[in-house]
């Protein structure tokens, strides 16, 4: 089982979003991908972060949300999705 690499769910091989020819892609999720595009393509980190510590809250109604919150804020971040690397070669 791995993780959803744009909402971080736990998926499996059934979870798995596709690409523009209609294979799996183990990368994403169905609900975050279809056909090789995002099925929120201008959702933001922030909104993902806030969607999900609501979700997690609504799972468990005694997770604060200070902790939902902290633990969407340090993992979705390292995410395929929206981690992004720095372009060193401008500075060249």
């Amino acid at each position: 089982m791995g993780f959803c690499n744009s909402c971080g769910r736990p998926i499996v091989k059934k979870d798995y979003g596709t690409n523009e020819d209609g294979s799996p892609n183990p990368d994403y999720c169905i609900d975050c991908f279809q056909d090789g595009e995002f099925t929120e393509p201008d959702i933001t980190l922030n909104e993902m972060i806030i969607r999900k510590s609501k979700e997690m809250m609504a799972k468990n109604p005694r997770l604060a949300e200070t902790e939902a919150t902290g633990i969407t804020t340090m993992f979705l971040p390292g995410l395929k999705r929206w981690h992004v690397e720095e372009d060193y070669s401008k500075f060249d």
